[in-house]
């Protein structure tokens, strides 16, 4: 098909110059050191630095990587995001990270059995495999797979379960170490999540499933691609004032590149001002998603969960940007299925929809 492409390896080499810049704006230009958000912020780069191949100095993390050990000991509740720092650290490099001690910890205290989520017992059991210690259970890998392959309970947004979905899929292919056997069910799911992010203009999202596509061996709809390379660079970096909040767009950020690179393109190509702390994309607005969800349930009873029925009706309810967003989607051949999903249209029997 025309309007499909499937890149799935990294650029790599020429994205070196902006790495110390960044390592610096995490580490020690937003949060103090001891904040969870600091944590979670570094995990994040850093594990994306090393899922890209990044070459990074790090002299300026080495005094961190020597007290992770001990902070691990006091803040056991964050064990995987420093057992994640670890393992990242060590793979960019730094050859004497303490891993194995720290994967001893968790193993020994079995810290993974406070985790209510399965995507986070995926998790804990990645960084345990990669650490060299014992994975423990495992039974939250059946869950898993029954949760990406329920297909028709994406049509709808869910946040929280769009991330598990996405999230998963990068535990399961260590973050695109490895490859995945195709599942025509997850990636179904995937198309849908990636219709909602599309209509609803979340970028994060559209980003993390276009990820979570190539690792599972898919093609990626040309639009999602192109979208996300137009959006990579519309970020604007400022310093920071006294009340500004740091909940801002750099995860945003972070994943746009990602994507934008295992696409097979340059990432962190936008220059980073020396002082710059805070990070932002454009003003949210109404989206296609709010727009469309209205005129539906506006029509009461009358809705029918076949698109081309309701195409025509729907459409004078609906903004030119609305309309267009829509043009984008609707020549997906999963979008129908989405669509019937989506409209609620089913008739409640028994009390069930």
């Amino acid at each position: 098909m025309s309007n499909i492409v499937s890149l799935r390896h990294p650029a790599r080499g020429s994205c070196d110059d902006a790495i110390p810049g960044l390592v610096d704006l995490f580490s020690r230009r937003r949060r103090g050191r001891h904040d969870p958000f600091w944590l979670k912020e570094n995990a994040e780069l850093l594990q994306i630095l090393a899922a890209i191949g990044a070459s990074v100095d790090l002299e300026p993390l080495e005094a961190l990587a020597k007290g992770l050990p001990e902070e691990l000991r006091f803040f056991p509740q964050y064990y995987r995001m420093y057992l994640s720092l670890a393992l990242d650290l060590r793979d960019l490099g730094m050859v004497d990270v303490p891993v194995s001690e720290m994967a001893a910890f968790v193993h020994e205290q079995d810290l993974p059995a406070i985790e209510l989520s399965d995507t986070h017992r995926g998790e804990a059991h990645l960084l345990l495999q990669r650490g060299g210690g014992a994975a423990g259970d495992t039974s939250h890998e059946v869950r898993l797979l029954h949760f990406a392959r329920r297909s028709s309970a994406f049509c709808l947004p869910n946040r929280r379960a769009a991330y598990d979905l996405t999230h998963l899929v990068f535990h399961a292919a260590n973050y695109g170490r490895r490859s995945l056997p195709c599942d025509p069910a997850r990636r179904l799911s995937l198309m849908h999540v990636g219709i909602v992010a599309w209509l609803e203009s979340n970028l994060d999202l559209l980003s993390e499933v276009t990820l979570a596509l190539r690792f599972s061996g898919e093609s990626v709809p040309a639009s999602w691609d192109e979208r996300v390379a137009q959006a990579v660079d519309q970020v604007a970096f400022r310093e920071a004032h006294p009340g500004d909040s740091f909940d801002d767009d750099y995860h945003q950020f972070l994943v746009l590149n990602w994507a934008h690179g295992v696409a097979g393109h340059t990432p962190f190509q936008t220059p980073l001002p020396a002082r710059a702390r805070i990070v932002r994309y454009g003003p949210k607005r109404n989206t296609a998603l709010h727009e469309l969800s209205l005129a539906l349930l506006d029509m009461g009873q009358a809705r029918r969960p076949e698109w081309r029925a309701m195409r025509w009706r729907l459409w004078p309810k609906l903004s030119e940007p609305t309309r267009h967003c829509l043009e984008c989607v609707e020549v997906l051949p999963e979008f129908d299925g989405f669509f019937a999903g989506f409209s609620r249209a089913a008739p409640f029997v028994g009390g069930r929809i």
